[in-house]
């Protein structure tokens, strides 16, 4: 056997090789199955739907005519017009894009591996990838979204704050700022693993590795003199939402436990009749809710159970479930949610330390499954929105 064939074989059978199969196996899958149930002419035409709008038309004119599109950060559709360019065009956007994603998808999924080794043992390891790719907004990683991008980042930054390797976990935290705002959820969680790793002592933590933390809000300050540069408005990202009414529901409201309550209201009043039990109800109301609660049980179990390493996975889901509430409405709870390591880390975490409730586990990732199915039925069949 050749050195080459040699290489290739060790590649294929190790977890970097065997996880980059994984990607590309499912991101094949979620074409194929875009193709066959959206009618839209060609292979990928299905990614490019709401969300992907906005991006394709930023990549089109930079964020210069839509003044909403501010909205949405810069590096994703960036990466994909670079992509789009060097190959002179012969990749088109959602083939640049589909690419992209794969590459993240591959690389988010291999980090999420090596951080379930360092919590749970080696044994359970592709349990993680399992319950990830089983999310309900799992197959948002597939389309013309920062999903795959932003978790490829964000892991690999987490998984660098975990080996104390500080300058490159600030350098990805910079790059993540450019993506999404939630990068400040991964800023604060890697800033916990930082002070911890100093155990939890203040004083011995201001050093001159904290400095590397003033790198992390680069990527957000150079979108800002961009906006700047091209409209005068350096928060024209926050100040995007009031250009459109489509967005009306976004309104800053501190009060998350009322947002939540209320929702929660609503789906009680749906149960009992008192309102329909319609798309309303279940996308926007019911899936999110269960995203929360199993959102704040993980976080708690972190807390109480993993205790010293778990502490700041715990922390970061109890703030992760008011960022994404804070703004009166659940609307995408359930996409937001999807980078939350720390569903997956607990669960896997509850499948090594008690074998009788393995079957729970196995369930609940089965219902979760078919509520990304019927969301990804929605958003191909039914031109609906799901997240």
């Amino acid at each position: 056997m050749t050195p080459i064939l040699l290489r290739l074989r060790e590649f294929i059978y190790s977890d970097l090789g065997r996880i980059f199969i994984i990607a590309i196996a499912w991101q094949t899958v979620m074409s194929v199955v875009g193709f066959i149930i959206f009618d839209g002419g060609d292979m990928l035409s299905h990614m490019t739907r709401w969300d992907g709008g906005w991006y394709s038309v930023i990549i089109q004119d930079r964020y210069i005519s839509n003044d909403a599109s501010a909205a949405f950060y810069p590096l994703f559709p960036m990466l994909v017009e670079l992509l789009h360019t060097i190959t002179f065009g012969l990749f088109s956007l959602p083939l640049s894009a589909l690419l992209i994603n794969t590459v993240s998808l591959w690389l988010g999924l291999y980090a999420l591996l090596q951080i379930t080794v360092i919590f749970t043992g080696s044994r359970a390891r592709y349990l993680a990838v399992i319950l990830f790719l089983c999310a309900p907004a799992a197959f948002f990683c597939h389309l013309f979204y920062t999903e795959a991008l932003f978790i490829a980042i964000a892991f690999w930054a987490y998984l660098f704050s975990l080996r104390k390797q500080w300058l490159l976990c600030c350098l990805l935290l910079a790059a993540l700022t450019a993506c999404r705002l939630p990068a400040l959820l991964f800023i604060g969680l890697c800033g916990l693993e930082y002070i911890k790793s100093y155990r939890w002592n203040i004083k011995r933590a201001l050093n001159k590795n904290m400095l590397l933390f003033s790198l992390t809000p680069i990527g957000f300050i150079c979108y800002g003199l961009y906006l700047y540069i091209a409209k005068g408005d350096f928060l024209d990202m926050f100040h995007a939402y009031s250009a459109t009414t489509d967005w009306a529901y976004q309104v800053f409201h501190p009060n998350f436990i009322e947002t939540i309550a209320r929702g929660a209201y609503q789906v009680l009043r749906a149960v009992a009749g008192l309102r329909p039990f319609d798309h309303d109800i279940l996308v926007n109301h019911l899936i999110p809710i269960l995203c929360i609660v199993t959102l704040f049980t993980s976080s708690l179990y972190c807390i109480f159970s993993i205790k010293k390493k778990g502490l700041p996975l715990g922390i970061f889901g109890l703030v992760s479930i008011a960022f994404f509430t804070i703004n009166h409405n659940l609307v995408s709870v359930h996409r937001y949610a999807l980078p939350c390591i720390t569903v997956v880390i607990t669960l896997v975490h509850i499948y090594m330390r008690f074998r009788k409730l393995r079957p729970f586990i196995i369930i609940g990732s089965a219902i979760s499954l078919t509520i990304q199915c019927y969301l990804l039925y929605l958003y191909l069949a039914t031109i609906t929105f799901a997240g």
